[in-house]
């Protein structure tokens, strides 16, 4: 919500037409499409639950009769939710590769195949695919085995779809660190992220921003998972 807003307005802001998706909160998702039409950019809202393979399908066709073939995809729909071991269970597997892993890779299905047909024979033409990743995808967090499983997959499922869309789309992954603090979370929860950063902050929504952009933009880079987390993955215990 808070980095997938900001995304949809800087691209809204940068010339796109923006396709802004949310599952329970219309009241987001409403006021992200009219934040981006007050500054003068083009968008339209949509709902459903991404988990679905079925609503991914209907959402790329509805999308595509509204606004347009689709040239950019930001596949930044996620479950984030903690558990230790006695709390876990399968189900929050399930949960967890609905909401990141399947929505990612539907998505991307269905859109890939929109970018090969029509981007085949011109790679001057290509599409891009953004996928929100994260840094536990290679070193996993405790109280978040079945969310870390899920983003080593959309890690994995970028550089995939990487090798069968070139050359008619680039595929590439952003992986943000610790960007703001938790919704809800104590000081501490916040002071600790910042210990375990090599430049010793937090980082931004508008830095997340630039880097999404630059991987968009980069017409020689895909295949590349870039970290955006103030070093923490090189120096953070598991």
């Amino acid at each position: 919500r808070r980095i997938g807003r900001h995304l949809a307005e800087r691209l809204g802001a940068s010339g796109h037409v923006v396709a802004v998706h949310g599952r329970t909160d219309r009241a987001g998702t409403v006021a992200t499409v009219e934040a981006i039409r007050a500054a003068g950019g083009r968008a339209e809202a949509f709902h459903g639950d991404l988990a679905s393979a079925a609503t991914c399908a209907r959402l790329v066709r509805d999308v595509t009769r509204r606004l347009g073939p689709i040239d950019v995809l930001v596949n930044n729909a996620s479950a984030f939710e903690a558990a230790s071991l006695d709390e876990m269970t399968v189900a929050d597997l399930e949960t967890h590769h609905g909401a990141n892993t399947r929505a990612t890779y539907a998505l991307s299905l269905h859109v890939g195949r929109q970018l090969r047909d029509r981007h085949a024979d011109d790679p001057r033409r290509q599409g891009a695919i953004l996928n929100l990743a994260c840094t536990s995808a290679e070193r996993p967090w405790s109280r978040y085995v079945a969310y870390s499983a899920s983003k080593a997959a959309v890690v994995n499922l970028t550089k995939g779809f990487a090798r069968v869309l070139g050359p008619a789309a680039r595929v590439n992954a952003l992986a943000p660190g610790p960007i703001l603090p938790p919704a809800g979370g104590a000081p501490t929860q916040t002071d600790e992220a910042v210990k375990r950063t090599l430049l010793g902050r937090l980082g931004t929504v508008e830095e997340v921003g630039a880097a999404a952009l630059f991987l968009l933009g980069a017409r020689y880079l895909t295949g590349v998972v870039l970290c955006v987390d103030g070093g923490r993955s090189l120096v953070a215990p598991a």
